[in-house]
């Protein structure tokens, strides 16, 4: 009874001192996987929120030059509806063409221009607004690789959408 007592305890003891520092290997080894993946969905996440915002600002501008509003007011509305956006890093371009009624097609784009009153596009005419948004990683180098970003850390988000002018 005695020596298998002593046996048992023998036994467990020798199981343990085995298993001493595992945990801290395996810790180790998947520490950097959990933190890579918890960044990451991290800035995904905010990557597309931002790039809701831009598809919603997209719309937005495009009903605006729809109705023959001036670039100015335009642009304006930029600033306006970019909930979340830093103004500073997005960049509008606005854009015109006519169905040709000679050869069935439709011309050339052309840069979207106004007389004060109203934007050079005719009723009829296709608008095209594209906005690009320089987004720069939260994660910065960690993510960097992963997400195929430029140099400075940044990604550029785009967006257009065309319309027609009333």
């Amino acid at each position: 009874m005695i020596i298998q007592r002593a046996s048992k305890r023998i036994f467990r003891a020798g199981r343990g001192c085995h298993r001493r520092g595992v945990a801290t290997v395996e810790m180790a080894f998947l520490l950097p996987l959990l933190v890579t993946l918890l960044f990451g969905t991290v800035e995904v996440g905010w990557m597309l929120k931002q790039s809701q915002s831009l598809n919603h600002v997209s719309r937005e501008v495009a009903r605006v030059a729809s109705i023959g509003a001036p670039c100015a007011q335009i642009h304006s509305r930029v600033a306006e509806v970019s909930p979340g956006l830093d103004v500073e890093q997005l960049t509008c371009s606005l854009q015109f063409r006519a169905w040709d009624q000679d050869t069935g097609m439709w011309g050339e784009w052309m840069t979207l221009t106004d007389n004060g009153a109203e934007n050079a596009a005719s009723t009829g005419d296709q608008i095209r607004v594209q906005l690009q948004y320089v987004h720069s990683l939260a994660a910065g180098r960690l993510m960097a690789g992963v997400l195929d970003a430029s140099e400075d850390n940044t990604l550029t988000l785009n967006a257009a959408i065309v319309s027609m002018r009333e």
